[in-house]
């Protein structure tokens, strides 16, 4: 089996994530020859060059092959695709410039054509080292087998998802302390009228959100098992996922896509996915979102997880996260929906409940960019038609166009 690792990335840290997770694979009696890696880098994020994202040569010698998709090579590849007929504003939307749906998109496109059977899918704020909770509540961390579960069940199912463990959303853990709870009600309230995960108790018992995995999960696993449909499709995390490349060749998958810098690429991938079959493996990886980690990938590891301090590195997190979820907001309302009377009801309903919460907490938090949540929700809203017009033509494009090109031999 051909294994690609998928990596969007804009932070310079990614090289020593990718040798963790290859160290996992090579513990757990994996050949490197059979991986392909596949980076797809955002020089602006961190304002950083292709050079500062280089594995070791020795590790680079291991392996079947390894990628640097620059930003250029994005625009390359949508250029490719104009001159193979597709549309300018379809392919920079998809491939060219910055955004996880492209990053994402550009990574899967070359592991096809590379004749890839399946990608494994992570982030660069992610370990394969898993803090596990004994039954009389002491911390040990492991190196558990991420890649078997995954692989295993993308013989016969055409995606797969992982738990996380540590830290699952960019909500500082205390954010409690410091907002009122009808502040952080009126957050959720709103919030979860445009999406599949947040609601009206995201903002409480944060420190919930902070997950170790218990030992009993180990000796009496309950995963795999088959993701049922939701309200909302089906929820998928693409920063632990597996996809069955031979599911996109037969053109069974659709590609990524959101809203111009929105968040949400998996969200709208989750919700195209009725009718495939997507298990829940025992692959688990550790979130680290803020940051507060680094000694992990060098061995170091705590005997508990701290709390979030609400400071101005996650204050800005937070904020480019209620903003991102806003930007896809009105799409999803729009295709999870079940007529136009209800699309309307829910999206007024929205911007009328979000000013209040984002206002008290761009005054609260010192934090101007939130004062704008109301203006650009009614933005979104007022292109969501263009915006899902696009969705339904990529996804078109993808199967017509795209894809007879960068199948790969394997086909």
């Amino acid at each position: 089996m051909k294994i690609a690792l998928s990596i969007p990335t804009g932070r310079p840290r990614v090289k020593h994530v990718v040798k963790s997770f290859l160290e996992n694979a090579v513990q757990y009696g994996y050949d490197l020859k059979n991986f392909s890696v596949y980076l797809s880098i955002d020089t602006t994020f961190k304002k950083t060059r292709v050079a500062d994202f280089i594995l070791h040569s020795e590790l680079e010698n291991k392996l079947g092959k390894i990628e640097y998709i620059s930003p250029k090579r994005r625009k390359d590849i949508g250029e490719d695709l104009v001159n193979l007929g597709v549309e300018t504003n379809l392919a920079i939307s998809l491939f060219a410039g910055r955004g996880y749906s492209r990053l994402r998109n550009s990574s899967l496109l070359l592991a096809l054509r590379d004749n890839n059977d399946v990608a494994i899918c992570i982030d660069d704020d992610e370990v394969p080292y898993i803090p596990i909770e004994s039954q009389e509540g002491k911390i040990r961390w492991e190196n558990l087998d991420f890649f078997t579960p995954h692989l295993e069940a993308l013989k016969s199912t055409d995606i797969t998802r992982g738990p996380y463990m540590g830290y699952l959303s960019p909500i500082p853990s205390d954010l409690e302390e410091e907002i009122s709870p009808l502040v952080r009600r009126r957050l959720g309230e709103a919030l979860q009228i445009g999406n599949e995960i947040v609601t009206v108790n995201s903002f409480f018992n944060l420190m919930e959100n902070i997950i170790y995995l218990p030992e009993r999960e180990i000796l009496n696993p309950h995963r795999p098992y088959i993701v049922a449909n939701s309200k909302y499709g089906k929820t998928i995390l693409s920063g632990n996922m597996g996809i069955n490349l031979h599911s996109i060749r037969e053109g069974k998958l659709p590609i990524f896509y959101t809203p111009p810098s929105a968040r949400g690429e998996d969200t709208f991938f989750g919700l195209q996915l009725k009718n495939n079959t997507v298990i829940e493996v025992p692959s688990y990886i550790f979130h680290d979102p803020f940051g507060l980690y680094p000694h992990l990938l060098k061995g170091k590891f705590p005997h508990k997880l701290k709390n979030i301090p609400v400071n101005k590195t996650s204050i800005n997190r937070f904020a480019d996260a209620v903003i991102g979820w806003l930007k896809y907001a009105p799409l999803f309302v729009y295709m999870s929906s079940k007529t136009a009377a209800e699309r309307e009801e829910r999206i007024e309903d929205m911007i009328k409940k979000i000013v209040k919460p984002t206002q008290q907490l761009a005054e609260l938090l010192h934090c101007p960019k939130l004062y704008f949540s109301k203006e650009i929700l009614e933005d979104y809203h007022r292109n969501v038609v263009n915006h899902y017009y696009m969705l339904q033509k990529s996804q078109e494009v993808w199967k017509n166009k795209i894809l007879p090109q960068y199948r790969g031999i394997s086909a």
